[in-house]
């Protein structure tokens, strides 16, 4: 099961918690969703607009294992990258691309939803690849 730790003491955040607002533990504001990666994001417009969508995906999937990381996610921004890859892999015509992407969204949403110890690994695996 995914959880947001506070990038200070590792508080685990709950539901009620804003994950982005200061940690209740050790007061520490938390970074606002995506403020770590605006170049990152700013260099996969600048890909995007030069035609290079593989490389914006790739850039992408990257931020997006970032982003989905079991402790830290940013879940906000990985939305926010899910539609981008989704929309530059149809404008690239990147069918394999895609069919990655879209298998790593579903074993994200499986673990939210309570998914069992083995997808976590799976998932964590298949970051590293």
């Amino acid at each position: 099961m995914f959880h947001v730790e506070c990038v200070e003491c590792n508080h685990i955040f709950g539901d009620d918690e804003n994950e982005f607002g200061i940690c209740p533990e050790c007061e520490t504001q938390q970074p606002e969703s995506g403020s770590w990666a605006k170049e990152e994001m700013s260099n996969i417009e600048s890909l995007e607009s030069e035609g290079k969508y593989a490389e914006a995906v790739s850039d992408a999937m990257e931020l997006l294992f970032i982003a989905t990381d079991i402790h830290y996610g940013d879940w906000p921004l990985a939305h926010k990258l899910a539609e981008i890859i989704r929309r530059l892999c149809k404008l690239g015509n990147l069918t394999d691309e895609l069919a990655k992407h879209e298998h790593h969204w579903k074993t994200i949403e499986h673990i939210q939803m309570g998914g069992d110890p083995s997808k976590v690994t799976q998932y964590e695996q298949s970051r590293d690849n």
